[in-house]
């Protein structure tokens, strides 16, 4: 193997002929760019690994000694202002035998006392007095006097009282009546501070602060802090996330346990995770504590492991390639060059037996070279479709964002003339496709646009001035004229002119529609075209509805504010009066006959459009009157959105029929028919309920539930199949037969029970039965 690998090396560098050079150059600089990227990967991993391990441990001792100063600060505090309190008048030697409860007052002023002192420090959480009595009692500001009843409670607050000092911290001191057995941190001031001591001042530390000071050492989730006493159980600690950080925590506790320095920080290892630890102590009058904190390295310097071993894999990748490009690239990189280089200058070389790459790259540059040419002429073929895309973008105000600078140098590009030049727009609205004489259907509208649009294309080629055709697709035509500025305004207007009439007569000639021709004022400014093209689409509604072709000018006809207004009132109060009582055909011609009746008195497609939305609005007025919601028949949609796109009266008429009306009418039939039924059964219930009182009847029944006598009878007929008044007999008679048969009640109070005189009972009776209701008893019995 190796006597191959030198015979390898021995052609590649001595027998390929004049390209080693390049190729062992091409090594080298391979080399010296891969190299130092992983020279400098590894010593970032050693010295910036050590850098952060070094800079971590420093900062974590400078925290460290703050917290604890912090703590010390805090707690001398305490200490401080509980040897204060204890000096107070308030916590006399007669406190020890004073009955608390006949003293009132003076046990009033203990709770406040106790309450400033919770309140003072925020690290306090309850204040309590001890006092070492026969029946030893507690006084706090919250539970007032509580006496200790169990005797290890007893035991371990008498002991408070033995230590020899007058101010001590008890780190596990229990709390008498918590509804846990829960122990806080202490601070006991014995009363008096010097002589036989009848109590102590006891100051509960708020555990949960603590235990916040503590965390405050943390600065991530994977290590741990915790507060130990000098036998080494740990006094308050983190809160534990988890399984794993409790078992981290208690190694932390067992390194810590066993180093003998006071105050230190080092590197622990655990299941391949680096911790710095930090630990500390401070004594607080004669107890000593010791703090204990460890954050994670491996998260820290994970960031520099990866990027130091990143740059050593490429740095070796880099290498490897190396070895493969310089193989693969070097025995031909130099003749293929050259040919490069040829063919850039236009030089046709030989053919030769085997094409290489590079002699690739020649077929296909010559390749795209023709596919440019053929993409050239497509574009020149284009050319029209592209001039009229932008021009219709350009009107329609697309290119808002442009400057008027940059809108001329664009027009100048699709070969418009804009130097010292006047613009105006035509607009060309066509319509009349509903009328029966119509060449054109509806359905046909955008076929008829585009024969307009070619209409006035061949129109306007027979004119000098520029111009574009611009079909926007919704039976409108625009057109953009230009005029050089050495003519005046009025010779530019004359020649437009004459081109519009000429565009309507000829469109409405040959397509046998209406055509209206908007022209627009002519401006020196790209910038004012779109704003022009709003103006002539809301000037040419103005358009006459009764004229085959016309011309307007945007100029000079602004609608006047005093024409009289013309509006079918009374035919608008006939058809409200139909559909409010549901007359479907009725309603359906007056529709008619009012878009009609608004043609004829105003016949200006503006009137007509503003009519039209007046009886819509009209309409769903009537409805909500008559207790209907008009979006529940029509499904949501914008009616007068709908209505705004129409143009021809047939057009709105239709609408109206078809799309407003019949679903009302078709709703309010169900709807009527639906409430009747009802209104029947509960009209049955009641004359059952009610039969035999003489007050009942068609009209009682009609105002008790808020009808018309007339409509009830109706319903009550077809539901039924009987009227109101036999129907009330049928039941009067059946209960008189009943009576007869089942009871000794005279035929004078029978009738007095079911609401009738006798006289008119019997012969009622005699009518229906062919008897009388003696005659009809003596049959039954």
């Amino acid at each position: 193997m190796w006597f191959r690998w030198r015979q390898c090396w021995y052609w590649w560098t001595q027998r390929s002929g004049r390209s080693n050079f390049y190729r062992r150059s091409l090594i080298l600089v391979l080399c010296i760019t891969s190299l130092p990227t992983a020279i400098i990967g590894y010593t970032s991993y050693i010295t910036g690994r050590a850098h952060i391990e070094m800079e971590i441990m420093r900062n974590h001792d400078a925290l460290l000694k703050k917290t604890m100063d912090r703590m010390n600060d805090n707690l001398a505090q305490l200490e401080l202002a509980a040897t204060q309190w204890s000096l107070d008048s308030r916590m006399d030697a007669r406190l020890g035998d004073m009955n608390l409860i006949d003293e009132y007052n003076a046990t009033q002023n203990l709770y406040r006392f106790l309450g400033v002192m919770k309140g003072a420090y925020p690290l306090i959480d309850q204040a309590q007095l001890y006092l070492d009595r026969q029946d030893p009692i507690l006084i706090s500001d919250t539970e007032g006097i509580v006496p200790i009843k169990n005797e290890q409670e007893r035991a371990t607050f008498h002991t408070l009282m033995d230590q020899k000092r007058g101010v001590f911290w008890w780190d596990s001191l229990p709390k008498v009546n918590a509804k846990t057995d829960s122990t806080s941190v202490a601070l006991i001031q014995k009363l008096p501070s010097v002589g036989e001591p009848y109590g102590a001042l006891i100051l509960y530390l708020d555990r949960e602060k603590l235990v916040q000071m503590v965390e405050e050492m943390t600065t991530d989730n994977n290590g741990a802090s915790f507060l130990m006493a000098k036998d080494g159980h740990i006094i308050i600690s983190q809160r534990t996330i988890n399984e794993e950080h409790a078992q981290l925590e208690a190694a932390i506790h067992e390194s810590v346990m066993g180093r003998t320095e006071e105050t230190g920080s080092y590197i622990l290892e655990r299941k391949g995770q680096s911790y710095s630890v930090a630990y500390g102590q401070f004594s607080r009058s004669g107890t000593l504590w010791k703090y204990v904190t460890a954050t994670s390295l491996s998260q820290l310097t994970a960031p520099v492991v990866f990027m130091s071993r990143s740059m050593l894999s490429i740095g070796g990748i880099g290498l490897l390639l190396a070895v493969l490009l310089s193989w693969v690239a070097s025995k031909q990189i130099y003749q293929p060059i050259v040919r490069l280089v040829n063919v850039i200058k236009d030089y046709k070389p030989t053919q030769e037996s085997q094409e290489d790459e590079l002699a690739y790259i020649e077929r296909e540059w010559k390749h795209l070279s023709q596919e440019s040419r053929a993409l050239e002429l497509k574009l020149d073929q284009a050319y029209p479709a592209l001039r009229s895309a932008f021009l219709l973008q350009l009107v329609q105000g697309h290119f808002y964002s442009l400057s008027e600078s940059e809108l001329r140098s664009r027009m100048e590009g699709f070969d418009w003339q804009t130097e010292s030049q006047w613009f105006v727009l035509l607009l060309v609205q066509i319509s009349g496709f509903a009328k029966e004489d119509g060449r054109f259907l509806e359905s046909e509208e955008q076929l008829a646009t585009f024969a307009a649009a070619n209409i006035a294309q061949e129109i306007v080629k027979t004119r000098s001035q520029p111009a574009e055709i611009i079909n926007f697709q919704d039976m409108t035509v625009g057109i953009l004229l230009s005029y050089p500025m050495d003519r005046t305004k009025q010779q530019a207007k004359d020649e437009m002119y004459l081109l519009a009439d000429d565009l309507g007569h000829t469109i409405s000639s040959l397509l046998k529609i209406q055509t209206a021709v908007c022209m627009g004022r002519l401006t020196s400014q790209v910038h004012d075209l779109p704003q022009l093209l709003l103006f002539l689409r809301s000037a040419i509604r103005y358009r006459d509805l009764k004229v085959d072709h016309q011309v307007l000018d945007l100029e000079e006809m602004l609608p006047n504010a005093n024409d009289v207004v013309h509006y079918p009132f009374s035919l608008e109060k006939e058809l409200m009066q139909a559909i409010r009582m549901g007359q479907s055909e009725q309603s359906l011609n007056l529709i008619e006959c009012f878009i009609q009746e608004l043609v004829r008195q105003s016949s200006k497609e503006k009137l007509l459009q503003e009519g039209a939305m007046q009886v819509l609005g009209s309409m769903l007025h009537t409805m909500l009157e008559s207790g209907f919601n008009p979006h529940h028949f029509f499904e949501g949609y914008n009616l007068y959105e709908q209505l705004n796109q129409l143009r021809e009266p047939e057009q709105m008429v239709r609408f109206f029929q078809q799309k407003v009306i019949s679903p009302y009418i078709e709703g309010l039939n169900e709807y009527q028919d639906i409430h009747m039924k009802r209104l029947v059964e509960r009209v049955t219930d009641r004359i059952q309920e009610r039969f035999m009182s003489s007050d009942i009847s068609l009209e009682e029944c009609a105002d008790a539930f808020n009808t018309t006598t007339y409509a009830l009878s109706k319903a009550f007929k077809q539901i039924n199949g009987m009227n109101f008044i036999d129907y009330l007999i049928s039941l009067r008679m059946d209960k008189a037969k009943k009576l007869l048969i089942g009871t000794d009640l005279k035929v004078n109070q029978i009738a007095e029970q079911i609401g009738y005189q006798p006289s008119y009972f019997i012969r009622l009776f005699k009518k229906y039965e062919d008897m009388t209701p003696g005659q009809y008893r003596d049959k039954m019995k």
